[in-house]
């Protein structure tokens, strides 16, 4: 089985859909989410939370809103359900945002609500003038305003920071503003979406092309792989998997209410492009249905669903066709390629403020 419900230490959670911004390589403009009207603003209820969180009684966890496809600050429901996710005792609350949303002021009474429970990473992908090339449509001032707010009342902050083409040569200078500013943390990131292509430059921005920072490791691990498979298909197929959510005790909630492994598998669902992940995804949704992992309909008895118990785990192993490999798991755990944003990175994120 996947994982037992009092085993779970940390709810992954995709609060909403809205984002006030429009970043090249996100799935919502990538991928095409935004082009569907239906998609767009939906949100998670005080409800909701109700159903994640009465089950886990005084057996603490942490809330990571981790942004899948929207940032949780612009819901407008995050406020009530972050209040009553403080009631719940949570042992941590994690938010990570692009930092442009919200004022000064809501921003020191969040981190005086918060208190210690409380970390927000700021996705901040280069300084002044380059931070816009990606995340498109931020103001500098803006996040500036509410990093210092944030801090100034107590709130302990981690700085994000998407290494490109560029803004590389920003990093030492970036990591100069975020001890400044008093970031506890400094945090470099390669991204996997050039090479999981087999591109180097990638993605029309208003600012020019997207191109991938020099020395991304994943770009040499994609050329190693395809010497050895063949190509990158077949690799996802054959490799060895090792899930690093179910290592870490975590799950993923989506938007919809519906459990995943991980966020990573939580998004090809919505994908409006046909892909490979994508067809995975539609095989799920003919054999189990569409709501066969829905809490709403099921609450945290979805764990006990065919799907978590034996599918998942046989997908990896091979033992059983019905269970056929999902490429999702292939592509983000397999053993000679990491497609998350980090490549091992962040199990060493700089500690810059103690």
């Amino acid at each position: 089985m996947f994982i037992k419900l009092q085993d779970i230490q940390e709810i992954q959670i995709d609060h909403t859909t809205r984002c006030n911004l429009f970043c090249a390589q996100c799935a919502r403009s990538d991928i095409g989410w935004s082009t569907d009207p239906a998609c767009m603003n939906i949100d998670l209820s005080l409800d909701d939370y109700r159903i994640l969180l009465e089950p886990f009684g005084q057996n603490k966890v942490g809330i990571f809103h981790c942004g899948n496809y929207g940032d949780a600050l612009a819901s407008p429901t995050f406020d009530e359900t972050f209040q009553y996710t403080l009631s719940k005792q949570p042992y941590r609350i994690t938010v990570s945002t692009n930092g442009t949303l919200r004022s000064p002021d809501w921003w020191r009474a969040f981190a005086q609500a918060g208190g210690d429970l409380l970390k927000v990473t700021f996705a901040i992908d280069g300084l002044e003038d380059t931070n816009a090339l990606y995340r498109e449509g931020a103001s500098w001032n803006r996040i500036m305003q509410n990093v210092r707010a944030f801090v100034g009342a107590g709130g302990k902050a981690r700085w994000d920071f998407i290494e490109f083409e560029h803004n590389y040569h920003q990093i030492a200078d970036a990591e100069k503003l975020a001890r400044e500013l008093g970031f506890e943390k400094f945090n470099v990131k390669y991204t996997a979406r050039f090479a999981s292509v087999g591109l180097k430059d990638q993605a029309k921005t208003k600012g020019g092309t997207l191109k991938d920072s020099a020395g991304n490791l994943n770009q040499k691990d994609l050329t190693e792989i395809k010497s050895t498979y063949g190509s990158f298909d077949e690799y996802v197929q054959k490799t060895p998997i090792s899930c690093k959510t179910k290592a870490e005790r975590k799950v993923f909630i989506d938007m919809h209410m519906r459990l995943w492994p991980c966020c990573w598998f939580g998004a090809p669902l919505y994908f409006k492009k046909a892909n490979r992940q994508k067809v995975d995804f539609d095989y799920l949704v003919q054999t189990y249905g569409p709501d066969f992992n829905s809490l709403r309909a099921h609450g945290w008895a979805v764990l006990e669903h065919e799907f978590f118990q034996a599918h998942l785990q046989n997908s990896w192993d091979g033992q059983n066709p019905k269970h056929k490999r999902i490429y999702t798991c292939g592509r983000t755990c397999g053993g000679k390629f990491e497609f998350s944003s980090g490549y091992g990175q962040n199990s060493n994120i700089k500690v810059i403020h103690a």
